[in-house]
């Protein structure tokens, strides 16, 4: 994956490059030819005319300097350990949960994943330098689980975003972000043990930011994605500003969340719930269960209505809906 991240850092300009140029950084054409397309397959939009080529848009690289500046302004740079790589097989991976302390909170990211990881076992795509994917990596004081720890730090992101002076912003349960209908991000949240027995939390996050206008991979999604570069409001953001300000809600979701957290939360769901009150049709495990979403209980659960009858959900997967 070397000599891809090479030539991507090569012709991130957007400028146009010769073949013949470009072929003395490698063995062969035979190579180069090769790397092309690899570099195809991370969902770069490359124009070839002739010999000649171009990146359809300058690449905007993630800078573990300009991050740590956001988060030093943000007053929360120290003690977080930043990783930054061009490709890996999934930020989630890039770190052993049982080496964090309690002194330090780890985050990895990366401009592209080979195997991102999404919930339920599905995998998270993302064109290189499209979005931003990490995984915060940091201690907590739960005794175990708690159910809505997923849907608080979903919460507070969104909260984020409008803080940022993005607007219209959903969320469907427990933790997919939303813009008019369409998909931006989603979380995965893990909790592991350390080596000291205290239990770490592991939180990925993918949100998108400028998606190619030529979106051949999007076939393989189950959604209609959205950049947030799309929505009103976003104009003056850029990757290294929205990746710290993701950085400080999540370390901050993590340390502040307790019992009363989703309780407080709770009225305000049916405007954040870009299902609330429709039809759903959800997987959980081998079973579909189908009823009138209710919103969610004070734990995080969804708690649907059928035939006149409330039931909570603790884990699953909406897959259709009358919206």
């Amino acid at each position: 994956m070397q000599i891809e991240s090479r030539l991507i850092r090569i012709i991130a300009d957007g400028n146009v490059y010769e073949k013949k140029d470009l072929l003395q950084y490698f063995t062969s054409e035979k190579e180069l030819n090769k790397t092309i397309n690899n570099i195809k397959s991370y969902g770069l939009n490359l124009i070839e005319e002739g010999n000649r080529y171009q990146l359809e848009d300058s690449i905007e690289f993630l800078r573990k300097s300009k991050i740590y500046d956001h988060l030093s302004a943000l007053g929360c740079a120290q003690n977080i350990f930043i990783s930054v790589k061009n490709i890996v097989e999934s930020t989630s991976r890039e770190f052993d949960p049982s080496d964090i302390s309690t002194k330090e909170i780890k985050v990895s990211l990366a401009e592209y994943q080979t195997s991102g990881r999404g919930r339920q076992h599905r995998t998270w795509i993302s064109p290189f330098a499209s979005g931003v994917c990490l995984s915060v990596y940091q201690e907590v004081a739960y005794a175990n689980f708690p159910v809505g720890l997923s849907v608080f730090i979903g919460i507070e992101l969104i909260k984020c975003l409008k803080k940022l002076g993005l607007r219209r912003l959903r969320i469907k349960w427990p933790n997919d972000l939303y813009c008019n209908e369409r998909k931006l991000g989603g979380l995965l949240v893990e909790l592991h043990q350390s080596s000291s027995y205290k239990l770490v939390a592991n939180v990925g996050l993918g949100i998108n930011y400028k998606l190619p206008a030529i979106r051949s991979w999007e076939k393989n999604l189950d959604h209609k994605p959205i950049g947030l570069s799309e929505i009103k409001g976003s104009t003056y953001l850029n990757r290294n500003l929205l990746t710290a300000h993701f950085i400080h809600s999540i370390t901050n979701s993590l340390l502040n969340f307790n019992g009363d957290s989703l309780r407080i939360t709770q009225s305000d769901w049916g405007d954040l719930d870009m299902l609330f009150g429709k039809e759903l049709k959800i997987q959980v495990g081998s079973q579909i269960i189908r009823g009138i979403n209710k919103g969610i209980d004070r734990e995080g659960r969804l708690v649907v209505e059928t035939n006149g009858v409330a039931k909570t959900i603790v884990s699953g997967h909406i897959i259709d809906s009358s919206i």
